[in-house]
């Protein structure tokens, strides 16, 4: 099951290695500033297609971002 709490941690670490603000982030996705505030804590679902161009953004898996664990 996909741990909502620990997806949302993920992304807001990336977007502050990053430097990337709520705004910057939004601007990059084609997305409002209150959607991309929506992920981060957790009133607003993410789609796979949304997910997937997250983490080509911040060149990482869609395994990272899910917090799962790869063998």
């Amino acid at each position: 099951m996909l741990d909502k709490e620990a997806l949302n941690r993920r992304l807001r670490s990336w977007m502050v290695d990053a430097g990337e603000t709520q705004e910057s982030l939004a601007e990059k996705l084609g997305v409002t500033p209150s959607a991309v505030k929506g992920w981060l804590y957790g009133s607003r679902g993410m789609s796979l297609e949304r997910a997937c161009q997250i983490c080509d953004l911040f060149g990482k898996s869609i395994d990272e971002l899910a917090c799962r664990e790869v063998a």
